[in-house]
């Protein structure tokens, strides 16, 4: 009986985060959209993750973005961010992912300079690891810009020169 009891609870444990996870209606990703314009500090856009993240896809997921890029580019209150982010792992990697989307393509220069060379005292771990999520992505010091074949340099030494023809 005991046995029965531990995978009745087992099985009920697992099947949480599916429960958890509830479906965005209109009416939420509306709410959201309206919440996610409102975010003006790591605080509000703690409780907008945390009240809207089932809503996190198509132009909620991209107002996110937004948000997230709009507060990275200030760059203030960080030690608030990092501290959320060190309570609550979803929420980091939340944020990463945001960081890693093509629509944050754009900033990440800008959030990897200031995670190099304004990172508040205490805070040169969380730092380093922002730095290293958009470096990832091409942004940041360390991208290669031959990498992208527009930026790639001509070689002009397979090309044999064109003789006149004659008729």
């Amino acid at each position: 009986m005991k046995i029965l009891k531990v995978l009745l609870c087992c099985a009920t444990v697992a099947a949480l985060p599916a429960h958890a996870q509830k479906a965005c209606s209109k009416a939420d990703a509306a709410a959201a959209e309206k919440a996610i314009e409102r975010v003006v500090s790591w605080q509000s856009l703690n409780k907008a993750y945390n009240d809207y993240r089932h809503c996190d896809s198509g132009p909620v997921e991209e107002s996110f973005t937004d948000a997230i890029l709009r507060l990275m580019v200030e760059w203030k209150n960080v030690d608030a961010l990092a501290a959320s982010t060190t309570k609550d792992g979803d929420y980091k990697e939340w944020l990463h992912k945001h960081l890693l989307s093509p629509a944050a393509k754009d900033d990440r220069d800008s959030v990897y300079s200031r995670a190099k060379k304004d990172c508040p005292a205490k805070q040169d771990a969380f730092c380093a690891e922002l730095a290293d999520v958009v470096k990832k992505t091409g942004g940041g010091a360390g991208k290669a810009k031959a990498a992208d074949p527009a930026n790639a340099p001509i070689d002009f030494a397979p090309m044999t020169p064109l003789t006149p023809s004659t008729k």
